[in-house]
């Protein structure tokens, strides 16, 4: 059993820990166990050598955490003190999520349906009877169809790109990406070649965020934030909808209508070319538009213009555009409040201008290119394939696969739960149970997700506890290596993605002659591991994997100096980053400049420069002004995808997500705190709680997602009198009797009609709603929805992409 008790973890509270900054007297004192007698698991881990290190996934820019073990267990988990970015920083999921590895719902064996999909009917089978099976079904759809017909719906990859190996081996290039942050993705690398940015906060004195939670989401610049807010006085501006905690926390909150964040940052481009206040040296020498030429395209994009569309008044967006050009440094960060639109490549394409347009590029306090380590592929590297002949957007693939428009043989599942969490979650659903659009489905993780479900085969993941990876992540300009490395055994019969991949292509290709089998060549995932590490010259030199075991780190930049706060060099002194790396070899594009004028966007005729267009997801239908409101869906501090959810801990913290609504709005309708209300999208409509709130633009409500499961595990499901699916002896006496709560929430995204970015395939995850009283009859939790509804946004979707 884990040591870290119930009372401890929510008495944690907040969303990220600053673990480094706690005074030394109070260390010794602060763990305690239910009897109450202090407990120090950093003291017990030392003297009895029971320390490790691994890098939590939980968290968007991945946190380096030390672990404590007990008996072969992990009890314990802290951020990384010598950390560059973090100094020991840890979100509250960070935390707690080693007890994912000792979860008694997760999947310890593979599962074999049967009867009807759906029905929730499964046979234990062995790993052969479940290769054998995959192995056959991939070569009867190569051989009818080709490898494109062999298809991945995924999130975020495994670090190593174990999925990317997998599919070029097999020739597919029939990838669906469902991470959350293809626009903002889109919108970076169409600019400046990279994924994503890092600013420079702490060394920012002005500093805008767009739709971006920080203090609870991005725990290595939270660390940032606050150290520019405390030694450079940094004005934080936060453009959001919703009071977030980082908004709350800000200098000043600016409550924007959803999907007009695009439009406020133009007409703030507009203001500052006008005013005299840009660098147009820069523009003409690294971007690759004239700075006259811009100016002229971005006068049309006027503060009034802003203002009637996003509520913000004109003079304050021309004073926050003339604060952050002169305010220099200056630095931007924008996330899925802002680019989770039908614009949403636009609006980030229309942040970025604003550190561009005024030189803040690759300076101190400035917007800086990502930093990272990167080691080579596995030797030999599979070819890439050629590209897929129907281009099929990530958010329409269910109407694709039912239309026939995607031709799918075999679909694999992985790190993502569509039947969920997706946008029109129910034509979801209806498209993975129809075996004519899927034939054969394999879902991989480490519970039974409502994607799983639905499986033809359900094979058990290891745990990021349980996997060894090398982890590199863009969280500081200082670029580091973690590992994740086996620091729990894993249980029952569960494997490594990779030795999962690397056994499906074997089974596929058993003498070689393929080809196939040449590229999935080692004996265990640590060996694999080794290669990637030894890739890199000088973490060999430095002792290689063995190093990266000991130190958890590379390099190892100095040591956390409790009186400061911050990284100490070697010789006692602050880390020093360096500045300007695109004057070395140019920015990452096809020109090695940044493109503001993209060409990839004009070939498919799409606006070159960055532009601004209504959010379709949002449009009001005419007369409809008054009853109608902007739906956005949020993430809270303690939710971190699939495994999390099942997280007793968490899920005591955070088990409703009623409906949040403006105070005052709510009161003009009648309408009371707790009171149970209907909520209604073209898609149909869930009833549930309201949370009357100041901390809400008034036209606009919202609900965190993550909520009202069918599946994954009896927390998730609030159904903890069943027992354990997989495992008849594991039993959780603390979930069996004191869960106390019988609120599990609603899923919005059942109501969630499909709109998606045409820039990049995107679903948007906000939408128009209108809100009433519940009627008779209608109860807390009910769900009206129709796949037919939903249907017919794929088909518009699908023709204007």
């Amino acid at each position: 059993m884990s040591r870290v008790t119930r009372r401890q973890f929510l008495q944690i509270g907040g969303a990220v820990l600053a673990v480094g900054a706690v005074p030394k007297g109070v260390v010794g004192a602060m763990e305690m166990d239910m009897g109450g007698r202090a407990f120090n698991y950093y003291k017990v881990a030392v003297d009895r050598k029971k320390t490790a290190y691994t890098v939590s996934p939980f968290s968007k820019l991945k946190t380096p955490q030390q672990v404590f073990l007990e008996n072969g267990q992990v009890v314990s988990s802290t951020g990384f003190l010598n950390h560059p970015a973090t100094r020991g920083r840890s979100s509250a999921i960070d935390t707690i999520a080693h007890l994912t590895a000792s979860d008694p719902d997760r999947l310890l064996y593979p599962l074999k349906r049967e009867g009807k999909r759906g029905e929730n009917r499964w046979k234990k089978i062995s790993w052969q009877e479940a290769l054998d099976e995959i192995g056959k079904a991939v070569k009867d759809a190569t051989a009818k169809n080709g490898a494109a017909s062999i298809w991945l719906v995924r999130g975020e990859d495994s670090p190593d790109g174990a999925w990317k190996r997998y599919m070029h081996t097999l020739g597919s290039p029939s990838v669906v990406s469902l991470a959350g942050d293809d626009s903002k993705k889109a919108g970076q690398s169409l600019t400046w070649g990279e994924e994503m940015e890092v600013p420079d906060f702490a060394n920012a004195r002005y500093i805008l965020n767009f739709g971006s939670n920080i203090f609870e989401t991005f725990p290595a610049y939270a660390a940032a934030v606050a150290d520019g807010r405390a030694e450079r006085h940094a004005k934080l501006v936060t453009f959001d909808p919703r009071m977030s905690m980082t908004a709350g926390l800000s200098d000043e909150w600016v409550p924007v209508l959803p999907g007009t964040d695009g439009i406020v940052a133009l007409a703030m481009a507009n203001v500052i070319m006008q005013e005299g206040l840009a660098d147009t040296a820069f523009i003409n020498a690294w971007t690759n538009i004239p700075a006259d030429k811009l100016a002229k395209h971005l006068s049309q994009f006027t503060p009034e213009m802003a203002e009637k569309e996003s509520g913000i008044k004109a003079d304050v967006i021309k004073r926050i555009a003339i604060e952050f050009a002169t305010e220099k440094p200056a630095t931007v960060f924008s996330y899925g409040g802002a680019s989770s639109h039908t614009n949403g490549t636009d609006t980030e394409r229309a942040c970025m201008l604003l550190p561009i347009i005024t030189g803040n590029v690759e300076v101190k306090g400035g917007y800086c290119l990502p930093r990272r380590i990167q080691w080579d592929d596995v030797k030999p590297v599979p070819p890439v394939p050629a590209k897929q002949a129907a281009d099929t957007k990530g958010a329409l693939f269910p109407h694709a696969a039912k239309s026939g428009k995607a031709n799918v043989g075999v679909l694999f599942n992985y790190n993502t739960n569509p039947a969920h969490s997706a946008a029109a979650a129910p034509y979801w659903r209806e498209a993975l149970k129809d075996e004519k659009a899927v034939p054969f489905l394999v879902s991989i993780g480490t519970h039974m997700s409502e994607t799983a479900a639905l499986a033809d085969i359900v094979l058990p993941d290891a745990t990021y506890l349980e996997s060894n990876e090398p982890v590199s992540s863009p969280s500081s300009l200082f670029p580091w290596l973690g590992v994740r490395t086996v620091v729990s055994k894993a249980p029952g019969e569960v494997r490594e993605l990779k030795v999962i991949l690397r056994d499906i292509v074997h089974t596929l290709d058993k003498e070689g002659s393929q080809g196939m089998k040449q590229y999935w060549d080692f004996q265990d995932a640590e060996e694999w591991l080794g290669k990637c590490v030894d890739s890199i010259p000088a973490l060999k030199a430095d002792g290689g994997l063995g190093t990266l075991k000991d130190n958890g780190l590379w390099p190892s930049y100095g040591t956390l100096d409790s009186k400061t706060g911050k990284v100490l060099d070697k010789d006692g002194k602050p880390l020093k980053a360096e500045y300007g790396k695109y004057k070395k070899a140019g920015f990452a594009t096809a020109s090695k400049k940044i493109e503001i004028h993209s060409e990839p966007l004009q070939k498919r005729g799409l606006s070159p420069l960055p532009t601004w267009q209504k959010a379709g997801n949002l449009a009001v239908a005419q007369g409809k002004e008054k009853e109608s409101f902007a739906f956005i869906t949020f993430k809270t501090a303690y939710q971190g995808g699939l495994a999390a959810e099942n997280n007793k801990y968490l899920a005591e913290k955070d088990h409703q997500n009623h409906c949040l609504i403006n105070k005052k709005t709510a009161t003009a309708m009648g309408i009371k705190d707790g009171d149970l209300v209907r909520v209604t999208s073209p898609a149909g409509y869930i009833v549930t709680r309201v949370r009357a709130t100041q901390s809400i633009h008034p036209q606009v409500v919202a609900m965190a997602g993550g909520h009202g499961h069918s599946a994954i595990g009896r927390v998730a499901q609030m159904e903890p009198r069943h027992k354990p699916e997989w495992v008849a002896s594991a039993e959780d006496r603390d979930v069996r009797f004191n869960l106390w709560w019988d609120d599990k929430g609603v899923n919005p995204n059942e109501i969630m009609p499909l709109f998606a970015d045409p820039a990049s395939g995107s679903a948007a995850t906000s939408f128009v709603v209108n809100v009433e009283k519940a009627r008779d009859g209608d109860n807390y939790g009910d769900i009206k929805t129709d796949a037919a509804l939903h249907e017919a946004f794929f088909k518009k979707a699908a023709e204007s992409l």
